[in-house]
């Protein structure tokens, strides 16, 4: 991999907005004209079911991460993040729904820590919550992502993918989900 490739998971459950949180990160990498890959796999997605999608930027062959690559693993629910810490590459990053790495076991964390994984926690659901938009914890996290500098760009290419294709209305929300989420304890 290169200085300009990139690879991420997102991982959560059907409803959570993970294809939709993994179209705004291709859409803010092709903004800059860089290449996108993406795979997704659905699960059960319409029954609370495990949801996870695949996204490489820069140069690469196949749309798949492979364990022990992920430079980001973006987690909307604390199991899927632990069913998917296989993929994070030591250095990387995973940035979750939860107030806490309680969810981890203590075998967990000592495998984060030796790999110099940067866990970046914040109650995404119970933000988003607060802020009348339930269905909102995916942008919360998103924000949250950017302001530890978990991805390659910078939050304003985020906020422009946000209001891509949107009515008005949404475009509001998503922002404001989004600054949420930047401002959220780490």
């Amino acid at each position: 991999m290169n200085a300009r490739d990139w690879q991420a998971v997102v991982a959560g459950v059907g409803g959570q907005g993970v294809l939709f949180v993994t179209r705004v990160l291709a859409a803010a990498a092709r903004a800059q004209g860089r290449r996108v890959l993406i795979s997704e796999v659905h699960g059960m997605a319409q029954r609370g079911g495990a949801v996870v999608s695949h996204l490489k930027v820069g140069r690469f062959q196949g749309p798949l991460v492979a364990a022990g690559r992920a430079d980001l693993l973006l987690a909307l629910d604390p199991g899927e993040a632990v069913r998917n810490l296989s993929f994070l590459a030591p250095g990387a990053a995973l940035v979750v729904n939860a107030p806490d790495l309680g969810f981890l076991s203590p075998q967990a964390r000592r495998a984060l820590a030796r790999h110099k994984v940067r866990a970046i926690c914040a109650d995404a659901s119970g933000l988003a919550a607060g802020a009348g938009a339930a269905k909102g914890a995916n942008l919360v996290l998103l924000g949250a992502a950017a302001a530890a500098q978990a991805l390659p760009w910078g939050a304003e290419a985020l906020q422009r993918a946000l209001g891509q294709d949107l009515p008005p209305q949404h475009k509001r929300l998503n922002q404001e989900l989004f600054s949420l989420g930047r401002a959220a304890p780490r």
